[in-house]
């Protein structure tokens, strides 16, 4: 069964992604953070995008080896990716000594939060500790975590419509928020999360 122009996906080109995603999954933990299907559409993607570009042969044969080797460079790919989204940390994350104003001898968040500590507010929640609280619960979310709870709880969307914005189906972003919870959990800080 050679690719014939104008069809859909073979058999065989479904059962070879899936092979491959299995195989990548067990052996990259950082992929284990996907959801199974979700790898699968983008590796089937990229592939009806390289298999364009086949010159359709007489060989009678499919190619799987090379859409095999396509799908490892694609999944490889991935991995280097998500590993360096993981070591980059908050794009957006910035010092407490660093000017709030932009001029050299301007004030820094740590004068602001040294200011809110010498005069706390009497409303109940230490709002200081709680900010402090979500920092650092903040900085063991991946920058995709983060992003999602920026969406949730602050611009105020909903599942869907955050969802819709991140392009990602809704049983991912439900699977994301589990582990934000866990996250939230372990550290202590469960009581902050909405039901």
């Amino acid at each position: 069964m050679a690719l014939k122009e104008e069809q859909g996906l073979g058999n065989w080109e479904i059962a070879t992604a899936k092979k491959l995603v299995s195989e990548y999954r067990r052996r990259h933990r950082i992929l284990q953070r996907e959801e199974f299907d979700d790898l699968m559409q983008e590796c089937l993607a990229h592939w009806i995008v390289v298999r364009r570009r086949i010159p359709p042969e007489p060989d009678p044969r499919p190619p799987v080896a090379y859409m095999a080797q396509v799908l490892r460079n694609k999944l490889t790919d991935l991995v280097r990716e998500m590993t360096a989204d993981k070591r980059a940390g908050d794009p957006g994350a910035f010092s407490l000594e660093a000017p709030i104003d932009g001029t050299e001898d301007g004030l820094t968040l740590g004068d602001v939060l040294a200011d809110e500590q010498a005069a706390p507010d009497s409303g109940g929640i230490d709002s200081r500790h709680a900010r402090i609280d979500l920092m650092r619960v903040s900085a063991l979310l991946t920058p995709a975590q983060q992003r999602l709870c920026l969406l949730l709880a602050e611009e105020g969307l909903s599942i869907k419509e955050a969802a819709e914005r991140l392009r990602i189906p809704r049983g991912t972003l439900y699977e994301e928020i589990k582990r934000i919870r866990r996250i939230f959990e372990q550290q202590g800080l469960g009581n902050y999360l909405k039901d």
